[in-house]
């Protein structure tokens, strides 16, 4: 038998699951959209120099773009593999809120804006996944 987190919802209808779910997705994606949108902008940002020829491509360069394109693909990631299974996603989605408050470092003024949206997103995938489990089962113990 499988965990409850890692079971598929896919069989839950309630409106309440629904537009839950929904939410939830909706909002994975917008952050998930953000996310490669700064990608593509440090990206740009940095080859402006080069275009110039100021420049060349150095390592510095290569690591911010990298380090911009793996939460982006990690939080894709997460949206995917939690399409269906709201426990994955809010965990995932928790865990990279975590991780992202450990990048703002010393800067506590950007600790909010940082934070925010993957934990604004785990907690609505939280929320749909109990709502969903609590449906299962009432739907289980007619």
């Amino acid at each position: 038998m499988t965990s409850p987190i890692f079971s598929s919802l896919r069989g839950v209808t309630s409106t309440r699951y629904v537009a839950a779910i929904w939410t939830s997705r909706v909002l994975a994606l917008a952050v998930t959209a953000l996310y490669f949108t700064a990608w593509w902008d440090e990206s740009q940002a940095r080859q402006e120099p080069m275009l110039g020829g100021a420049s060349n491509p150095s390592l510095i360069y290569t690591w911010a773009v990298w380090t911009h394109l793996f939460p982006a693909v990690a939080i894709l990631l997460f949206t995917v593999v939690g399409w269906n299974r709201p426990g994955l996603a809010g965990i995932g989605f928790a865990i990279f809120a975590l991780l992202q408050a450990f990048t703002v470092g010393t800067e506590l003024a950007f600790l909010p804006i940082v934070v925010a949206p993957g934990l604004i997103v785990a907690i609505a995938y939280v929320t749909a996944y109990r709502w969903g489990i609590r449906e299962q089962y009432l739907e289980k113990n007619k």
